[in-house]
C-alpha cells in the first residue's frame, strides 16, 4: 500500500460491485478509509473483507441513493465513525428501462432518473455543508453513455447521465461564486462490463434493442473498471485539481495522467469537456 490517501475519509455509493468496487479497493490500496454504501449488504461486505485483506479499514453503510434520508443518514454515521469525508464519489447507478421510449413503463423510466440523478442530487447536497465549512473535498460524480452523444433505446439513462454533467459544472461555479476551495468532477468509465451492461446480452429487452452494445462485448471493445479507478484515485491525490468541473474519460486520460497534470487544465477560455450549443 502507496499510503498516498493516508488520513483520507472516502465515500462510495454502488460499491458493492464493478465499477465502484474497483474504485473502493484502489482507494483503500492507497490508505483511504472508507464507506461503503449500496442497497445490499451480503455484498457490500465483501468488498470490505477484500479491503481487510489488503490492509484497509472502512465501513459497510446500506442505502438506497434515492432515498434522502438515507444519504444523509449515509453522510452522518460516516462522519461518527470515520470522519468528515474528504471524498464522495456518486457512482450507484440503475438501468431499468430498455427500449424505445414510446414503449417504456413510466415507472422504470422514472426509477432510473431516481438512483442516477436524484441519488447524486441527495449525496452532493448532504455532503456539501461540511466542505464548504471546513474549505476542502473533493466530489467526483459518474456519467456514462448518452452524456456526449444520443444512446439509443436507453432514453432514461442517457437523459440522467447527460444531467449529470450539466449539474456538476453548475455545481462548480456555484461553488467558485463563493470562493470555496471544493472541486466536483465528472468521470466517464468507458464501457465496462457489469451486471447493469451485461443485462444486454441476458434479458430479452437488451438482446432486442442493445445489440450494438452486445457486440462490442464480442469484439473485445469493454474496458476495465479499474482505469476509472486509477483516474479517481489521482483526484482524490489531488493532481487534476485543474481540471474540476470538466468531463474527464477514464480510458483516454488515465494513460495520459501525467502529461494532463504537468499541462495544469485545459487551455484558457476552451469549451473542451463541456456541454456547449455551437
Amino acid at each position: 500500500m502507496d499510503k498516498s490517501l493516508g488520513g483520507q475519509i472516502g465515500i462510495v455509493t454502488g460499491a458493492s460491485a464493478g465499477i465502484g468496487r474497483a474504485i473502493s479497493l484502489e482507494l483503500a490500496i492507497r490508505g483511504m478509509r472508507l464507506a461503503l454504501a449500496a442497497r445490499g449488504k451480503v455484498a457490500l461486505q465483501k468488498t470490505l473483507d477484500e479491503i481487510r485483506s489488503l490492509g484497509g479499514e472502512g465501513i459497510v453503510v446500506p442505502t438506497d441513493v434515492s432515498d434522502c434520508t438515507q444519504v444523509e443518514g449515509l453522510i452522518s454515521r460516516t462522519e461518527s465513525e470515520l470522519g468528515p469525508a474528504d471524498l464522495l464519489v456518486n457512482n450507484a447507478g440503475l438501468v431499468s428501462s430498455i427500449g424505445p421510449l414510446w414503449e417504456s413503463d413510466p415507472r422504470q423510466w422514472k426509477r432510473d432518473q431516481e438512483v442516477n440523478l436524484f441519488g447524486l442530487y441527495h449525496g452532493c447536497r448532504a455532503v456539501l455543508p461540511g466542505m464548504v465549512k471546513r474549505k476542502r473535498g473533493r466530489i467526483v460524480n459518474i456519467t456514462g453513455g448518452g452524456a456526449s452523444g444520443p444512446f439509443p433505446f436507453l432514453s432514461s439513462y442517457a437523459a440522467s447521465k447527460v444531467a449529470v454533467v450539466r449539474l456538476s459544472e453548475n455545481l462548480m461555479h456555484e461553488l467558485a461564486e463563493i470562493e470555496s476551495p471544493v472541486k466536483v468532477f465528472v468521470v466517464s468509465p468507458g464501457f465496462v462490463r457489469t451486471a447493469m451492461t451485461e443485462q444486454f446480452e441476458r434479458t430479452e429487452a437488451g438482446r432486442r434493442w442493445m445489440g450494438y452494445m452486445v457486440r462490442r462485448f464480442e469484439q473485445g471493445l469493454d474496458v476495465q473498471p479499474e482505469l476509472a479507478a486509477g483516474l479517481i484515485a489521482a483526484i482524490a491525490e489531488g493532481r487534476l485539481d485543474a481540471y474540476a468541473g470538466r468531463y474527464l474519460r477514464a480510458p483516454d486520460d488515465l494513460p495520459r495522467l501525467d502529461e494532463l497534470e504537468a499541462k495544469g487544465g485545459f487551455e484558457e477560455g476552451s469549451e473542451k469537456r463541456l456541454l456547449r450549443f455551437k
